[in-house]
């Protein structure tokens, strides 16, 4: 994720608590995660592999 990315979701954030659009700001949240959670990783796929390979 890009630095530009992640201050246009704060960006977003903010202006839904400014007009305290609460549950709009936490939807918006929880989407965030959501696409977030869905991406692979590589550096935690990189650490999944090592410590596999050391089991």
């Amino acid at each position: 994720m890009k630095n530009k990315d992640i201050v246009e979701m704060l960006d977003a954030i903010i202006n839904y608590l400014n007009r305290e659009e609460y549950q709009k700001a936490l939807n918006y949240i929880n989407g965030k995660k959501a696409e977030i959670t869905d991406k692979i990783d590589p550096s935690s796929e990189y650490m999944d592999k090592l410590i596999e390979d050391l089991k």
